[in-house]
């Protein structure tokens, strides 16, 4: 349920107008979620006790106001409620400060859960997928992403545990950050390698520029990483400078880091074009699909130690193609 449902079904039955169906659907979502059945619970009580008096009105108000000071980190001046009368714009104003409080917390809460809605694992093979925004993805062994759904429309969000290996789709407008042990990695368009099995992140890339950050380290400075370097961030316990990282250069066009990607991997309903993208990486080659319902059909299968043809005959078996090869170039009908 989304936060603007969510309001818009509590404003009703405040106003008595929800139907059956909407309120199945309202206590349905509040049974899933603890945070928002406590407001829930906070609002109605205070707007169906008929002993309220009209100094708790204001001193309401005041409190949700104190609360959403709380929320959004603004500066409001909160003084002790006065017995007074308080008029019937004062109630309605009432109302609305806790509906705002409520829209407020429902959309902090739901965007932090959208965050990282989608999950990718790797199994006891490396992973390929391609994201929806078409950036390529080499897990490890076990290792995992969670990234935010619709992937590249607003964010580009991803949370890594383990080590894998992003071939990011440039986007100037939507950066990417990849984040692995509160160390943030921002990119707009590169290929790098993070490794983060351990308390240490190890960061090495191969083109492009990264910037990097050690969130675990107030005010750390970001770091900027060029082509073959890599970068050592400890866990804070054991000091490489005095910054806790190191950075080492290496004349490699591909950096060791990243040549477990030769190993053996799967991939699950991937399409053809995207596969044809892991297979010039893997074998150095130039492929142009020429088969433009080919380019998307989905695949599932795996590469261990087959040569370009054996491969390209394996897929065959699943959809009908021919293939020239010639050189460093294949061509595909």
């Amino acid at each position: 349920m989304t936060q603007k449902t969510f309001s818009a079904l509590v404003s009703k039955e405040i106003g008595g107008s929800l139907t059956r169906t909407e309120r199945e659907e309202l206590h349905r979502s509040l049974s899933e979620n603890r945070k928002l059945k406590e407001v829930y619970d906070e609002i109605h009580a205070f707007m169906r006790d008929e002993k309220q008096t009209k100094t708790d009105i204001d001193a309401k108000l005041n409190e949700v106001w104190h609360k959403i000071n709380i929320t959004s980190q603004e500066q409001y001046s909160i003084t002790p409620a006065k017995k007074r009368m308080v008029p019937l714009w004062a109630r309605i104003a009432a109302t609305v400060a806790i509906l705002i409080w409520l829209g407020l917390l429902a959309y902090n809460y739901l965007s932090q859960q959208n965050l990282y809605s989608e999950t990718l694992q790797a199994g006891n093979e490396n992973l390929y997928a391609v994201l929806d925004d078409g950036t390529q993805v080499w897990l490890q062994k076990n290792a995992r992403i969670d990234y935010n759904k619709n992937f590249g429309e607003r964010n580009r969000k991803i949370l890594l545990t383990g080590e894998a290996f992003f071939d990011v789709a440039r986007n100037a407008d939507v950066p990417l950050t990849v984040s692995a042990n509160r160390v943030d990695v921002t990119v707009k368009g590169t290929a790098f390698n993070i490794n983060a099995w351990d308390s240490d992140v190890e960061v090495a890339l191969v083109r492009g520029l990264v910037g990097v950050r050690d969130m675990r380290q107030k005010n750390a400075s970001e770091v900027l990483l060029h082509p073959n370097q890599k970068i050592v961030l400890a866990n804070g316990k054991t000091s490489v400078n005095e910054n806790n990282y190191q950075i080492t250069q290496t004349n490699d066009t591909i950096v060791p880091e990243t040549r477990w990607l030769n190993d053996a991997l799967v991939f699950n309903k991937q399409r053809f074009a995207d596969i044809a993208k892991l297979m010039e990486s893997r074998y150095r080659v130039t492929i142009d699909i020429q088969n433009a319902a080919l380019g998307e059909q989905q695949f599932t299968g795996s590469i261990k130690t087959e040569t370009l043809p054996q491969m390209l005959e394996a897929l065959k078996q699943s959809f009908p193609f021919t293939y020239e090869i010639e050189d460093n170039n294949v061509t595909i009908k």
